[in-house]
């Protein structure tokens, strides 16, 4: 029997114009009536999940910054936070390959460009932002950095990312022009762990929905794994089931088959 749920939001719970299903509130009150958590999994900040997710409010567990900071129940169950000379040097290898760094933090998310497609892309999915002259001087807890490149970032930006960092940190690609970076361990599987552990249960009475590269963890954590139509090659070999468009609400629909008998 599944007693968590966990989704993607960007491509995957939402369509492309950043609207949840419709009929999303019913589907909540028929997962809390047979005791099922429902999670929200996204490279997201907690800030901007409150409010995408207000009328829910505590009704639902956060995994945000793809794990580096997680709620449960309105309370506050884990963060990471990044040692500051690792965000700086970051920061100096983002500045030789001319990449676009920001900063995802306790207290804001910070940048330091005026680099229109850039900022266009942020207000997609950040709030609370913060211009800053320098971001080496950010003395805010910071969970994660997500850089930016306006050409595609898997084959020009995460390499060099990668073969510097990515035997230490976590060095994921979360969309065509970002990639996400948190301390080692952390991913969105590791805040699937968490809840796991919250809620006394296994894979097996896990569900998740994703469809770009940071949902890998998360997808091999649950038994009932789906993989969205448009989704990351790599994404559909590891999940077990496919799945339909966001544009369709397919995950509303697979919850309510599959799972309220509707």
């Amino acid at each position: 029997m599944i007693k968590l749920i966990a989704s993607d939001i960007d491509g995957t719970l939402v369509n492309d114009k950043k609207e949840l299903p419709p009929d999303f509130a019913e589907i909540i009150e028929g997962l809390e009536e047979r005791g099922i958590t429902f999670a929200v999994a996204s490279g997201r900040s907690y800030a901007a999940l409150k409010v995408q997710f207000a009328e829910f409010g505590d009704r639902l567990a956060y995994i945000c910054d793809n794990g580096a900071y997680i709620v449960y129940k309105g309370v506050l169950v884990s963060r990471s936070i990044m040692h500051r000379d690792t965000v700086r040097e970051v920061l100096e290898l983002c500045g030789e390959c001319g990449l676009i760094p920001l900063i995802c933090a306790e207290h804001g998310t910070y940048y330091s460009t005026g680099d229109v497609p850039f900022i266009t892309e942020v207000l997609k999915y950040y709030n609370n932002c913060v211009r800053a002259k320098d971001l080496r001087g950010c003395g805010d807890d910071v969970f994660k950095i997500a850089v930016f490149g306006a050409r595609d970032l898997e084959h020009r930006g995460y390499p060099e990312l990668m073969q510097r960092f990515g035997s230490r940190l976590s060095v994921g690609l979360s969309g065509l022009h970002w990639v996400d970076i948190m301390n080692g361990g952390v991913n969105k599987g590791r805040g699937i762990n968490v809840l796991q552990a919250a809620l006394g249960i296994g894979c097996d009475e896990t569900m998740a929905f994703g469809d770009y590269l940071n949902d890998l963890e998360m997808l091999r954590c649950a038994t009932m794994s789906f993989a969205m139509k448009s989704c990351h090659p790599l994404i559909a070999k590891t999940a077990r089931f496919r799945t339909g468009s966001n544009n369709d609400f397919a995950v509303a629909k697979e919850i309510k088959k599959r799972v309220l008998g509707k």
